[in-house]
């Protein structure tokens, strides 16, 4: 597989080559193509630059692209310099000129009040449009003066929390270990690692809101032959792993197992309803864990095709290395009636779950097939053949 690193920034380049060295992919630069563009950032956040450099790359390359856009943001400035932090002294700004700026107006400033974040935002955009987007923070202070000669930018007056060095004080294994653009690697290492774990096979995504009825496609699919994972199945036998246990009582609290000292999932559902944003936390702690046995899973099943059935595929970002995805989708009328039964859950509880998810007509845009399913079963059935059968002729 290649990459394609939409930077000119040799820094950059250096860090990245050496954060991906085991990776079993081939990593292009700027000096593998002679007409390497120029791209003006003129997104308002780190993540529409980083996917306006992606976008341009790929158009002009035809190849796999990699951007990042980081940033600095300074509490005493208001998250000041931001998406402005490489140019924050003009347009032509050295690194020096840029920190000689950033202390001249934290002049006086407090060492209390000198906290810093700096944010990095990756960016991966494939030929195919598909587009995976992953962010790393590492927080600290600045510096009344600059220290040490390693790195680049803003190394020399950052240091981060729980050190008494600065990034430009650090080897760059040292730097690489805790910043915020080895953060965000590590997590695009994951993804890439998976990709390539994943040539030769034909991957399929089944996705839906609540309600849906994306699992009762996924029983035609299986029961015409194709290997299903069910990421909802996998999820339960990861409750039960002590380890993922302890975090999840962390966020809810010990009332939510039986006597047995099992999760009781409803409890949790319960108290998600007066605590929305438990939900994000959970799925912070599940979300890597099921991908990697789902992984696990497909890299043990010797079948050349496969399906994954999962509510938050394109949430989780998980999309970007499906060969084809599936969306099924109906009324919110028929949605909230399949829940009720199904669940019992109450119009309250209900809406919390469908906030949390990404609206349906996103999911439709982003999609290769849809079902609409507000009619009987045997409709539902029989669109779902036609995309079988469409999906067999790939």
């Amino acid at each position: 597989m290649e990459i394609v690193l939409a930077t000119r920034n040799k820094d950059k380049i250096k860090e990245i080559k050496k954060l991906l060295d085991n990776v079993n992919v081939k990593i292009l630069t700027f000096n593998d193509f002679p007409e390497f563009p120029i791209v003006e950032e003129t997104g308002s956040t780190l993540r529409e630059n980083a996917l306006i450099k992606a976008r341009a790359v790929v158009r002009k390359t035809g190849k796999i692209s990699l951007a990042d856009d980081s940033g600095l943001e300074v509490e005493a400035l208001g998250g000041k310099p931001g998406v402005f932090s490489s140019r924050f002294a003009g347009e032509d700004a050295s690194y020096d000129d840029n920190n000689r700026k950033l202390l001249s107006l934290l002049k006086g400033i407090p060492e209390e009040k000198r906290s810093a974040t700096f944010k990095c935002v990756m960016a991966l955009v494939s030929p195919k449009g598909k587009e995976l987007v992953v962010e790393g923070i590492c927080r600290g202070r600045i510096t009344t003066k600059p220290y040490g000669k390693e790195g680049f930018g803003y190394d020399p007056v950052f240091q981060p929390e729980g050190m008494d060095k600065t990034f430009a004080q650090l080897s760059q294994d040292e730097k690489n270990s805790i910043s915020h653009r080895g953060v965000a690697l590590r997590k695009l290492k994951e993804v890439l690692e998976e990709m390539t774990q994943a040539e030769g096979k034909f991957l399929i995504g089944l996705t839906g809101n609540m309600g849906c009825g994306k699992s009762t496609v996924a029983s035609f699919l299986e029961k015409w032959g194709l290997k299903v994972i069910k990421a909802d199945e996998v999820g339960h036998e990861i409750l039960k792993k002590e380890r993922v246990k302890k975090e999840v009582i962390q966020i809810f609290g010990g009332d939510i197992l039986n006597s047995k000292g099992e999760i009781i999932r409803s409890k949790i559902r319960g108290k998600i309803i007066n605590n929305p944003e438990k939900l994000e936390k959970l799925n912070e702690v599940l979300h890597p864990i099921i991908k990697k046995e789902i992984w696990k899973l497909l890299t043990k099943d010797k079948t050349e095709i496969a399906v994954i059935e999962a509510a938050l595929i394109f949430e989780a970002g998980w999309d970007f290395f499906l060969n084809k995805t599936i969306v099924v989708y109906c009324s919110k009328e028929h949605q909230i009636q399949r829940i009720k039964k199904a669940t019992g859950m109450s119009l309250k509880e209900i809406e919390v779950f469908l906030k949390a998810q990404l609206p349906q007509e996103e999911k439709i845009k982003r999609a290769d097939f849809v079902i609409q399913n507000d009619g009987d079963i045997k409709e539902l059935e029989k669109k779902a053949r036609e995309i079988f059968n469409k999906i067999l002729v790939k």
